[in-house]
């Protein structure tokens, strides 16, 4: 089977690719997807490739990303389902498959081994919308090149034993109402968990919400928090330039804003700086004409004035988009 489309994942680091070696999977052509959680903080080895996935998404909380490493071409069945004898197929029924580092426990919520959920490892169910963002532009790109349809299953269960059944395993685990019957799976497009697939029994990514992730992908907006400025917010900004703040802000309980006049004084401060970058500028720029029209005078087969006059011409430009910069 042919693979079409884009196989490599933009941006997604190769250095753990095992679609070349001993664990190279089948050539298929992907219409869902499977979402997986490691269960751990750090990228699994995955024993070499043996029980892989496609990707592997690991948060960097700091910089509000993830950084996804490729494991398998996306038209190549990865590992990380198990695939009983007889049944159906897992790997090979044309599935992408994502590994999210993180936990979907609620036991692990908010502290796992002394680490915070939000700032040491991600807590699936309760992820931000910048996490959920970062997983939807995959699940974009995927729908955008290979066709996956953005929709996803209704029900992902919650991970974590039930309290009022100690002892019963987590009902996403095992026989679970979400698991489909062989026959759904057989005809399965779109995304779904992992506590979905046939033939398996774990009970991850839990009650994520991917509802969310899907609609991010079809390209609703992410509604950022509106926190309002404290008083030292506001002092501190104004004050990192060399601004002058207002000074009944030191006494101000209720009244976080820059005085008017105080305001102006900091517009003409920002004019007379960025007039004196555009005049160094400007002298850098003279300078640099001068020496390539010497340049050119020496250099017998070329027309120094119509060198120098196209020079002019661009620097010409820059200056004039710096200057409406500056003056914005």
């Amino acid at each position: 089977m042919a693979r079409t489309g884009p196989q490599k994942i933009p941006g997604a680091s190769q250095a753990y690719f095992y679609g070349d070696g001993r664990y190279s999977g089948s050539a298929m052509e992907v219409n869902c997807g499977v979402v997986h959680t490691t269960e751990g903080r750090s990228l699994p080895s995955y024993n070499g490739g043996a029980m892989a996935p496609t990707v592997t998404g690991v948060p960097d909380i700091k910089a509000r990303r993830i950084r996804w490493y490729q494991h398998y071409d996306v038209d190549e069945s990865a590992r990380a389902l198990a695939n009983k004898l007889g049944g159906v197929e897992t790997n090979t029924a044309n599935v992408f498959q994502i590994e999210l580092v993180g936990t979907c426990d609620a036991k692990k919520s908010t502290v796992w081994d002394g680490k915070r959920a939000g700032v040491d490892y991600i807590y699936w169910p309760g992820a931000e919308d910048w996490a959920l963002a970062e997983v939807a532009w995959l699940v974009r790109w995927l729908h955008d090149y290979h066709d996956v349809p953005l929709t996803c299953v209704k029900d992902w269960l919650a991970y974590g034993k039930d309290p009022r059944r100690p002892g019963v395993t987590p009902a996403s685990y095992g026989a679970s109402p979400a698991r489909m019957p062989m026959s759904a799976w057989r005809s399965f497009t779109g995304w779904c968990g992992h506590q979905h697939v046939p033939e398996n029994d774990h009970g991850d990514p839990g009650s994520m919400n991917f509802a969310r992730v899907i609609q991010i992908a079809k390209g609703d907006s992410i509604q950022e928090e509106d926190v309002p400025l404290t008083n030292d917010d506001v002092r501190k900004i104004w004050l990192s330039d060399g601004f002058v703040a207002n000074p009944n802000q030191a006494t101000a309980k209720d009244n976080p804003y820059i005085a008017p006049a105080t305001g102006l004084r900091n517009i003409e401060s920002v004019v007379r700086r960025t007039e004196a970058k555009l005049a160094a500028l400007q002298e850098t720029n003279d300078k640099l004409v001068q020496a390539v029209a010497t340049l050119a005078a020496n250099v017998g087969d070329l027309d120094p004035a119509a060198i120098v006059a196209e020079l002019k011409a661009a620097i010409e430009n820059v200056t004039i988009r710096l200057d409406a910069d500056g003056a914005s």
